[in-house]
């Protein structure tokens, strides 16, 4: 029974979830490796993490103002967490080709993949039972949830982009 429920999501599943997915999966791998980004590039993926996160919330809840409150919490309590933990170390400014050089990690990945599947988990439950977008409560967690995934994409540019700051201060 459960087997048929999961066959059925999938199935009923649109063709580009499935392309998405598979290209979080390739640019997840990508960011495992150690690369130079220019400023424009550093901040593209939490631009585009935050869009496809807060666009979710608009689609599933409309324009209730709790969710947008929860959705920037969210990205607060992300923001306060990368701060009070620390941040990934190894990111540099190169003041002489202008670019960051950002160490590889598989942390954006495993967040890709949190974001991807909690939009999926939202869609799913809200396909299956619609009046759960009238939940406050519910909307507000989905809003905090998204938010907060975003919010540590944010986060960790936020902290590659002070390595600039801190670079020009100490003079190199």
């Amino acid at each position: 029974m459960l087997m048929q429920i999961l066959f059925q999501i999938l199935q009923r599943t649109p063709a580009w979830v499935y392309g998405l997915f598979f290209g979080l999966l390739a640019l997840g791998y990508v960011q495992s490796k150690s690369r130079e980004l220019s400023p424009l590039r550093l901040a593209v993926l939490p631009l585009a993490l935050g869009t496809f996160s807060l666009t979710q919330i608009w689609a599933s809840f409309s324009a209730q103002p709790v969710v947008f409150a929860a959705w920037g919490a969210g990205i607060g309590a992300a923001l306060l967490a990368h701060r009070a933990f620390g941040q990934p170390n190894g990111a540099r400014w190169s003041a002489a080709s202008g670019t960051f050089h950002v160490p590889g990690s598989w942390v954006p990945l495993a967040l890709m993949m949190a974001m991807f599947f909690s939009r999926y988990a939202l869609a799913v439950s809200l396909a299956l039972r619609p009046g759960m977008a009238h939940s406050a409560a519910f909307a507000s967690a989905a809003g905090f949830g998204l938010g907060l995934l975003s919010g540590t994409f944010f986060a960790r540019a936020l902290w590659v982009w002070s390595q600039r700051k801190a670079r020009a201060v100490a003079g190199v």
